[in-house]
């Protein structure tokens, strides 16, 4: 109930970022420093829209939106979103927007850091998505040997989810996942959105569901009904990237 409470003061008080973050580019300020953060708005609306209101739809749609805010800064601003781990192909992937996912899977920055964890793991979810398999096994033995770093050990499961996509097995992807969920607090620390949503599990099971293994963890933190291909009928990017694009 604590959390649920906490969720329910964090999205009321972000209720009205948008307009904000529109008054403020209206009246001259660099949407360098405007946008960024509506990343993080959207996300806990989306959130919000899952577990509170059970409404899947506003949930996929607010996703699209975070999805689309880092793409946005990653384009315009060259913001390194595929140097930072799951969370924003894993935004596009819970969108269910074929277009959005398209572009994500060939995203890049003008410069990558490709031998930080936080490329190799997105990039292998592009590797994946591409089905470039000799990419994703040179992703698999980057992973291998940062997960030997103490730091990392929490991320070692997702070598077993990726060994799992390229030898096209369902039992070992599942077993990957499961893992994960037992060291998801342990990589996903964000203080209000981790106590709900396992943000790069539900990512990788996701994709598992685009690849055909129909994988149910029966877990609050990878929700079912967000598995399953439903792309909305329609996606809107918000009012703040209307009014800028």
């Amino acid at each position: 109930m604590e959390n649920i409470q906490h969720l329910e003061i964090v999205y009321q008080e972000m209720r009205n970022d948008e307009a904000i973050v529109s008054s403020k580019i209206k009246t001259g300020e660099d949407p360098k420093f405007a946008v960024a953060f509506l990343e993080s708005t959207y996300a806990v609306e989306a959130v919000y829209s899952l577990y509170i209101k059970n409404d899947i739809n506003r949930s996929k749609a607010s996703f699209f939106k975070a999805a689309r805010i880092a793409e946005y800064m990653s384009g315009k601003f060259d913001r390194k979103v595929m140097d930072s781990g799951m969370n924003q192909i894993s935004y596009a992937i819970l969108s269910d927007e074929a277009g959005l996912i398209d572009r994500y899977s060939t995203l890049r920055n003008f410069k990558n850091h490709e031998l930080n964890i936080g490329f190799q793991i997105p990039n292998a979810v592009q590797n994946v998505l591409l089905d470039r398999k000799s990419e994703l096994e040179a992703n698999i033995r980057n992973l291998e040997r940062f997960v030997k770093i103490p730091k990392f050990k929490w991320w070692a499961s997702l070598t077993d989810v990726f060994n799992g996509f390229l030898s096209g097995e369902e039992k070992k992807i599942e077993a990957g996942l499961r893992l994960m969920l037992d060291t998801h607090t342990k990589r996903n620390t964000d203080p209000l959105i981790s106590k709900f949503l396992s943000i790069d599990t539900a990512g990788l099971c996701k994709l598992a569901w685009i690849n055909g293994f129909q994988i149910n963890l029966n877990s609050s933190f990878v929700p079912i009904e967000l598995m399953p291909a439903r792309p909305l009928s329609q996606y809107d990017d918000g009012a703040v990237l209307r009014g800028i694009l």
